[in-house]
């Protein structure tokens, strides 16, 4: 009897290990727009389509969760020193996927190249340009102390991927891209450019360790080509369109949407030379009382998002929810461009990036026809994500108005894109001098409700002036098979340490 009861003992182990093996040995391919240009060196780049790969592979000290609260990540508490400095409590017994162990003085090493002449030109760098001393205390604690009061530093944090300090200093930003180490729930196993898919693979020692053994991410620009690869199951888990919801769901797939953090609008291009029109505050307002963005709203994107007329959406702390989008008025928008001396019309350039948000595509076309039955004549010029980063970037845009969506993420707070549409950009398109003492006076706040109403006070100015055509408050969009349990999105993303496969 004791004989068989070892027996089934011996069975029952073997059939748990078996499982533990099966689920181990599953796999998932997510069909993303695009990846990320400079492979695994996350300083280039912020947010989507680039934080699809480095969600995976890397960590900040902070994220947002589901929700769009920020939460520990490496960090696993934090605190104001004074009005200068936060001190981050730093998680334990974490390794990087080359073996090298986090710590504070890795963080130290992270910061300090992004302070220097060469980390202070990405973007990434840029998002941390207050930081002027960076302190650790003991192994595990850190201070880093800015040049004025920054409120939003931990959120910022979460923008600030941790990689791997030995890995960079003998690779340099080139070499890390193709052999990245981060902390994140998997390791890269294989990038392949000409196909466009990168494979990764499970990082054993990950403090977040993934059900899903291998991650396959398969980059389809075009939105039909994601759908057909859901269908035809090259693909378990992608990102869709508003028009494809209806569509999927009766075939069986699951849709899911969620608040993106981000407001879809068209930037103007005030410092464009020759100068554009839309230097003048009456055509920029004209313009936005020109677009029927409630029917946008109610009609393309199906009822499932709200116009918008400022710069955060209502999952964003400081939007202001006494402050209406502008009406629908091409009367008053006639007027307008009379009176700045366009009563015969004018024509405008529009370039426009597809693919990265639901409908865009639509909604670009709704708003050229919408601008022609006021006499405005908008060329509208699509542009692939690429060749619209690089342009931007590098402050060489050239059209009227060109997509640059009010985007709260990564750590889902307003001055982000407050201060993208002014003069703190590097290569600023829009500049306001009267509005930067507020954004200054926001940015060192540090009690919560004040800091609140004055960026709703700030919204109310931001709308009057337009430095956008506001359009909508924005949703992402994904859809999987059978095949995908356990979907849950933060930051626009999947969390992949949640996702399991059948």
């Amino acid at each position: 009897m004791a004989g068989f009861r070892t027996l089934l003992a011996t069975t029952g182990l073997w059939l748990a290990l078996s499982a533990t093996t099966l689920s181990m040995a599953s796999e998932l391919r997510f069909g993303v727009s695009d990846l990320p240009r400079s492979q695994g060196n996350p300083f280039t780049e912020s947010g989507t389509p680039s934080g699809y790969t480095w969600a995976a592979l890397f960590d900040g000290l902070t994220r947002l969760d589901a929700e769009g609260k920020l939460v520990p990540a490496l960090a696993e508490d934090w605190e104001q020193v004074d009005a200068h400095t936060w001190r981050f409590q730093l998680r334990q017994d974490v390794r990087f996927t080359n073996g090298e162990e986090f710590n504070a003085a890795a963080v130290a090493a992270t910061l300090a190249w992004l302070q220097s002449p060469e980390g202070r030109s990405t973007l990434i760098g840029n998002e941390v340009r207050g930081i002027v001393d960076v302190t650790t205390r003991g192994d595990y604690r850190i201070d880093i102390t800015t040049a004025t009061p920054d409120a939003i530093l931990p959120q910022r944090m979460s923008a600030v991927m941790i990689v791997a300090p030995g890995a960079w200093q003998r690779l340099g930003p080139e070499g890390f891209a193709r052999e990245p180490a981060g902390t994140g729930p998997y390791r890269m196993a294989e990038w392949d450019n000409r196909r466009r898919r990168v494979r990764l693979e499970r990082h054993p020692e990950s403090w977040r360790p993934p059900s899903v053994e291998t991650l396959h991410l398969v980059a389809l620009p075009d939105n039909a080509v994601r759908v057909q690869a859901l269908r035809s199951g090259e693909v378990d888990l992608t990102l869709v369109d508003i028009e494809d919801i209806e569509f999927l769901a009766r075939q069986g797939f699951r849709v899911l949407h969620r608040p993106s953090m981000q407001v879809m609008a068209l930037a103007f291009n005030t410092a464009r030379e020759p100068p554009s029109p839309v230097r003048d505050l009456r055509v920029r307002q004209a313009i936005n009382l020109a677009v029927n963005r409630q029917a946008i709203a109610e009609v393309l994107m199906q009822g499932l998002v709200a116009p918008a007329g400022q710069p955060a959406a209502r999952i964003t702390p400081g939007h202001n929810p006494e402050l209406p989008a502008y009406p629908y008025d091409p009367e008053r928008a006639r007027a307008l461009l009379a009176e700045a001396g366009w009563e015969h019309g004018l024509e405008l350039r529009i370039e426009a990036v597809t693919g990265t948000l639901p409908g865009a595509s639509q909604i670009f076309q709704v708003v050229v026809q919408d601008l022609r039955r006021v006499g405005v004549n908008a060329t509208l010029q699509l542009r692939p994500f690429s060749a619209w980063l690089r342009d931007y970037l590098g402050g060489t845009t050239r059209a009227d108005l060109f997509s640059l969506p009010w985007t709260a993420a990564p750590y889902n707070d307003p001055l982000r894109p407050i201060e993208t549409y002014s003069c703190a950009l590097r290569a600023a398109f829009f500049c306001e001098p009267e509005v930067m003492p507020a954004i200054a006076e926001i940015a060192a706040e540090l009690d919560p409700e004040r800091r609140t109403t004055l960026l709703q006070d700030l919204a109310v100015t931001l709308h009057d002036i337009a430095p956008a055509l506001f359009l909508i408050e924005q949703i992402v969009i994904y859809a999987t098979n059978e095949r995908v349990e356990h979907l849950e999105i933060a930051n626009r993303t999947p969390v992949y340490d949640t996702l399991r496969s059948r």
